[in-house]
């Protein structure tokens, strides 16, 4: 209800202000009214019910609203629609366009095209290069080569067994030929060991050279039943746990060839030859004589007899034993005076000796000051403790490796594979068909 003062409850009208009002049933005239009330010009409107001077106009519609659509807001589902309901995927989202390159990047990248294609080309080129290298030495080859030698491999390799025997120099090693009930012994050089290959094998010399030659290398696995027999240069196998595979160790301190052949008891209680008359290994290496000599001079004679006894009771409880007689070892030069019996001419006298001696007894000789000393017969200066005359690590290094590169030749022997006288399973196979 407007109030005394012609507003609305505690609002009041601006008495400056006028408002446009549109007329009724007009087109867009627009009439002003003053702020004090009607129009002047307006015809009040009759009653309901009753004509007035002006005729009524029906009503111009109000002008609608926008439609405003309600939207629930999200709820998560109720206890009945939880199974199997699933949350509607999110719409994808628009790439972000990407910026284009700037001309200095295509430049770049053409470039970095250019050069893969670059590198494309030059290993094509690379490969029909090798290709062609290949193809022009295999024609060179097939041109130099005799025409026999390739009918020749053409059939070994159709037959490996072709031609086996022939291709054996033979005798085989340590063999004596018989030409008419006369031995003829061969020098070693005429005949020699000759490399492996895939059609023929190695000879070596009829006849059983001095000491030992090298062949093959064998692996470890040829000491496994082996046995070492010696005074303390052996008993650093043991200090210094030196690998050579299962071998037996007898070391013994101060020992010298009179004791062992004597069955004399040793500082630990044991007696050499019991025990290895026990054990019978395959193979016995020997290096003993430092301490009957080191000190004293003019007993060679002595020293050689108690050796050569010290076999015979060795090969009377090994019957089938292989004996390796070691050559004994000098000192270092700069102890030579304080053990004028290891001094390099008196042993290499007593190796001499024992050479021979190895020879007729049927035992092998390995020289190995060969690996062990310079070249003034001297113990080698990095091989040497600060004594002079016992070994370092790298001293018994030198001393298994000499002796994995002496050993009998055997095509059984565990030759290792890259040796030049290896002998594959194949190859053995056909050795041991020949007669």
């Amino acid at each position: 209800m407007p109030n005394k003062e012609g507003g609305y409850g505690g609002y009041q009208r601006k008495p400056d202000r006028q408002r446009q009002v549109r007329a009724p049933g007009s087109s867009g005239g627009v009439r002003r009214v003053p702020p004090g009330g009607a129009a002047p010009s307006q015809t009040p409107r009759s009653p309901a019910g009753q004509s007035g001077s002006r005729s009524r106009q029906p009503a111009r519609p109000a002008q609608q609203p926008p439609r405003q659509v309600y939207r629930a807001p999200y709820a998560p589902p109720t206890a009945d629609e939880a199974d199997g309901w699933q949350k509607p995927p999110a719409p994808p989202r628009r790439a972000a366009a990407q910026p284009r390159p700037t001309p200095a990047q295509q430049a770049l990248r053409a470039a970095a095209r250019r050069a893969r294609q670059d590198r494309r080309l030059r290993r094509r080129l690379t490969l029909a290069g090798t290709a062609v290298c290949i193809l022009l030495a295999a024609g060179v080859i097939n041109a130099v080569l005799p025409a026999d030698s390739a009918g020749a491999t053409s059939e070994t390799a159709q037959d490996p067994t072709a031609g086996l025997t022939a291709s054996l120099v033979a005798p085989l090693p340590y063999a004596a030929s018989q030409d008419g009930g006369i031995t003829t012994i061969q020098d070693w050089g005429d005949v020699g060991p000759a490399r492996q290959t895939d059609s023929y094998t190695y000879t070596a010399a009829p006849a059983q050279p001095a000491a030992l030659p090298a062949f093959g290398r064998v692996d470890l696995d040829w000491f496994d039943d082996a046995a070492f027999l010696g005074d303390s240069l052996t008993v650093g196998f043991v200090d210094y746990e030196i690998n050579v595979s299962d071998a037996q160790i007898l070391g013994y301190e101060g020992a010298s060839p009179n004791q062992i052949a004597n069955r004399a008891t040793m500082a630990n209680g044991e007696v050499a030859l019991d025990v290895l008359s026990g054990a019978q290994p395959a193979k016995l290496y020997l290096l003993m004589g430092a301490n009957a000599l080191a000190y004293q001079t003019g007993n060679d004679e002595g020293f050689l007899s108690y050796y050569g006894q010290m076999l015979d009771e060795l090969k009377a409880a090994l019957p089938n034993t292989a004996i390796y007689v070691q050559s004994v070892l000098p000192v270092r030069s700069d102890v030579a005076a304080e053990m004028p019996g290891l001094t390099p001419e008196r042993v290499a006298s007593i190796n001499t000796s024992l050479q021979t001696m190895a020879a007729e007894k049927g035992c092998y000789y390995l020289a190995l000051t060969e690996a062990l000393c310079d070249e003034n017969g001297y113990l080698n200066t990095s091989y040497a403790e600060q004594d002079g005359l016992h070994l370092t690590v790298s001293g018994y290094n030198a001393w298994v490796d000499y002796l994995c590169t002496h050993v009998p030749y055997d095509k059984d022997n565990p030759y290792q594979i890259g040796s030049d006288y290896y002998l594959t399973d194949s190859m053995k196979t056909l050795l041991s068909d020949l007669p």
